[in-house]
């Protein structure tokens, strides 16, 4: 979509309080932008692997020197305070160098958008990205009542926030319809759904290790580990699935903690550590190939008033890599897709579960069926190409059209 009239070339800073490089919805933002020739600075927490370097071109990702290992209540409230302070200084030096044509905050926490101060002052629109609704993932994450002080003080924050945007981005309709109820007015939101990036997610890059001949039956789940995941049952179906299935697997993949290792110990009190495989986490354009030599995507998320708003991209994935999918029944996913596109089991119900990838296994035909219909209802509702052409509306209207994203 490069524009054939010459045009200010757009300078954008993205703040993401995660590792940019394993982000893949930012990541896609920035690199859609750099195709069309503008320049983004990313502000982001600090890899071990990387410093201060060019992820592309056009595309500079500066650290701070912060982690995200929370554990408590406390700890998420101190590290986000930190956080806040660091990016604020940093965003706040950069814009004077640079003067950013739209600066591009992303949740959690609501409140980095307020590192925007002065930049928003001196008029530079801010959008505010929520890629996840706080009150809901707080309740979730710490298993608290949502009248819990601390709850109506998130929802107090992610109000001041979205007050203070001149446009709010979320992750789906659920999200929406959560901030709206909540007093966001309508038109001020976009939703914009967090669609894998298909140059990564790609199944004709894959061919080979899909037709290869497998040696076992491999069910994955790629993502956060936390008990709201619900990946103790895959791992207490095993001992079962074992006796139907000689050669069944389960890899799990993602950042590891106390609840990977909570999951260790019940693998190896269910004697199945041979067939529990735990991978630490891989960058974003790493997940395909493994998902390319799975049999079978799983989501067996545990149903409460966040997960079942919350969009799970890994379930698009599975999708664009073609594995069949068996998955717990939430309202998110039953608007997207139907039953004939997905095998649902019952939130934490084992034998459920169990029954559904046997399903899978001994019918091939009806996961040929699930896969086609699941590529058929992605491809008609969800596509990066529409969330792009919207992402570079939005930035055309808050910007008065002076860099001329869209024709």
């Amino acid at each position: 979509m490069k524009n054939s009239t010459k045009a200010e070339p757009m300078r954008v800073c993205m703040v993401v309080h995660q590792n940019y490089f394993d982000d893949a919805r930012v990541r896609r933002y920035c690199e859609a932008l750099a195709a069309e020739g503008a320049f983004i600075d990313v502000l982001c927490i600090a890899d071990a692997a990387r410093s201060n370097t060019k992820a592309m071109n056009n595309i500079t990702v500066h650290t701070i020197p912060v982690d995200k290992d929370y554990q408590s209540k406390a700890d998420f409230l101190l590290g986000y305070i930190h956080a806040f302070f660091l990016y604020f200084f940093k965003l706040t030096i950069l814009h004077f160098r640079h003067r950013f044509s739209v600066v591009h905050i992303h949740n959690m926490p609501d409140f980095l958008v307020f590192t925007a101060l002065i930049p928003r002052i001196l008029g530079t629109p801010v959008i505010l990205d929520i890629h996840d609704i706080m009150p809901e993932f707080y309740v979730s994450k710490f298993g608290i009542q949502p009248d819990h002080y601390m709850v109506k003080v998130i929802r107090f924050q992610e109000k001041l926030s979205t007050m203070f945007a001149n446009a709010v981005i979320t992750a789906c309709r659920g999200f929406q319809r959560k901030l709206v109820n909540r007093g966001l007015p309508e038109k001020k939101l976009l939703v914009i759904y967090n669609t894998p990036n298909t140059g990564f997610f790609n199944r004709e890059k894959f061919k080979e290790i899909r037709s290869a001949k497998r040696s076992r039956f491999t069910l994955i789940f790629p993502g956060t580990q936390a008990p709201r995941y619900g990946l103790d049952i895959p791992i207490r179906a095993m001992p079962e699935l074992a006796r139907k299935i000689e050669n069944v697997h389960l890899q799990i993949i993602g950042w590891q903690n106390d609840y990977t290792r909570e999951l260790q110990v019940l693998a190896e009190e269910l004697g199945v550590t041979n067939r529990v495989e735990f991978i630490p986490a891989v960058p974003v354009d790493k997940v395909p190939e493994l998902l390319s030599a799975a049999d079978l995507g799983i989501y067996p998320a545990i149903r409460d008033q966040y997960m079942d708003v919350a969009v799970p991209e890994k379930v698009f994935e599975y999708s664009l890599m073609r594995l069949p999918i068996v998955a717990t029944r939430l309202t998110v996913l039953e608007e997207m897709f139907s039953d004939k596109a997905i095998l649902y089991f019952e939130s934490n119900v084992l034998d459920q579960f169990i029954a559904r990838v046997m399903e899978i296994y001994t019918n091939s035909e009806l996961a040929e069926e699930l896969m086609t219909q699941a590529d058929l209802e992605y491809s008609q509702e969800f596509s990066w190409v529409k969330g792009r052409l919207d992402y570079f509306r939005l930035l055309d209207g808050l910007t008065g059209k002076r860099h001329k994203l869209c024709p």
